[in-house]
């Protein structure tokens, strides 16, 4: 007896529930003496309640030597919010160095309020003090993210080049392992967007460069950081590389009121980008006519009980080079397999024209386990790997 699919082929117009991620990157400036750091951290705790970011990358945290890690500044963030929120908060960290004078021990870290399924860290070369890359491994409502946060030196350009460098290929690696739907970097990288550093990541000349989210949604506005009351410099940054289905919906400069008279919580600004499922609306695949056959990952992935899944049919070399009459049609198969190869289901099995195109699979009746979808068409084929998870 054959069981019972729902699976709904939509225009990827139609409308439904829009999930966001909201990612924050801020420089704590830790427990610096002079700062009242108790007070500038109480404030911190209260506004991130009100901006209520999902997932935040940290610098300079500190904690005393002897406190036994209790007073660490990323703990009681995480605990604050999820006492507050009642969702539990996961946060890591990374010892780098000792800090003002050596009374604190400092990290950088990660707060997330989603499941972080993997995470590690890599040392970079050392300025003055050693410095660390952060990573993530995060399921997020619209799929999984590669999540990094970094603290570059403070007093060497050369430095920072150099460690940028060790960062491109670790994260590479990374994502090879791990397919998500971007990545994401944030950082105090103590330099200008103008710097050799910077310039790395962001024109490499390929189509996995790194963007700057304020700069790509707030053209012409310089974004400044630091210091905090009078900021005249950007070098904290929230950088994407779209990896599968995710695109930016805003960025914005956050912390920049102070919590009494001229007193700040930090004397850096932070930056919250919000991001959103990145779709593409059919209505528009008349411009952007496809030049070659490929199949997305799906997502969210793992998935419970629905998942999207994205396809692209580019124009045939016999076709003209416009969707309309004259048009070649192909025929398209999408199947879902188990992990013994047994069909499961036929999603799509029916002629197509150049297009992007979006399905949603609807897998109420399956248990959980590992699952494959395949598209094939003329002479292409492709399978991916999709994880339902109750």
């Amino acid at each position: 007896m054959k069981k019972f699919f729902i699976i709904c082929i939509l225009l990827v117009s139609t409308a439904f529930p829009q999930e966001i991620v909201k990612v924050m990157t801020y420089n704590l400036q830790g427990m610096k003496p002079g700062t009242d750091p108790e007070t500038r951290l109480i404030n911190i705790i209260e506004k991130l309640k009100v901006i209520d970011p999902d997932i935040i990358g940290l610098q300079e945290i500190n904690e005393s030597i002897n406190g036994g890690g209790n007073d660490n500044q990323a703990k009681r963030i995480a605990d604050s919010l999820s006492a507050f929120f009642g969702v539990e908060y996961h946060y890591f960290i990374s010892f780098t160095h000792l800090s003002w004078n050596n009374q604190f021990r400092e990290f950088v870290g990660i707060i997330s309020k989603y499941p972080v399924e993997e995470e590690g860290f890599l040392s970079l070369i050392p300025g003055v003090f050693p410095r660390k890359l952060v990573w993530n491994y995060i399921y997020t409502p619209l799929g999984k993210i590669n999540f990094f946060n970094t603290h570059l030196s403070f007093n060497s350009a050369s430095v920072r080049f150099q460690q940028v460098k060790q960062i491109i290929p670790y994260i590479e690696n990374i994502e090879a392992g791990n397919p998500g739907i971007a990545t994401i970097l944030t950082g105090d990288f103590n330099d200008r967007p103008t710097a050799f550093s910077i310039r790395l990541l962001t024109e490499t000349g390929t189509d996995t460069i790194y963007i700057s989210t304020f700069a790509e949604m707030n053209p012409g506005d310089p974004g400044y950081t630091m210091p905090s009351n009078t900021p005249n410099v950007k070098i904290d940054y929230v950088f994407y590389k779209n990896t599968g289905s995710l695109a930016i919906d805003t960025s914005i400069i956050v912390m920049d009121q102070p919590y009494s008279g001229n007193n700040f919580c930090s004397d850096h600004l932070g930056i919250l980008t919000t991001f959103k499922e990145g779709v593409v609306n059919l209505d528009e695949s008349i411009d952007l006519q496809p030049d070659k056959f490929e199949l997305y990952q799906n997502f969210p992935n793992p998935f419970n009980p629905t998942t999207k899944i994205k396809f692209t049919i580019p124009t045939s070399p016999q076709s003209p080079p416009y969707q309309g009459e004259g048009q070649r049609e192909r025929l398209i198969t999408l199947k879902v397999y188990d992990v013994l190869g047994s069909e499961i289901v036929t999603i799509v099995n029916e002629q197509k024209t150049t297009g992007s195109y979006q399905i949603e699979f609807n897998a109420t009746n399956l248990p959980s386990g590992i699952y494959f979808y395949q598209l094939i068409a003329e002479n292409f084929s492709d399978t991916k790997k999709m994880v339902i998870l109750r």
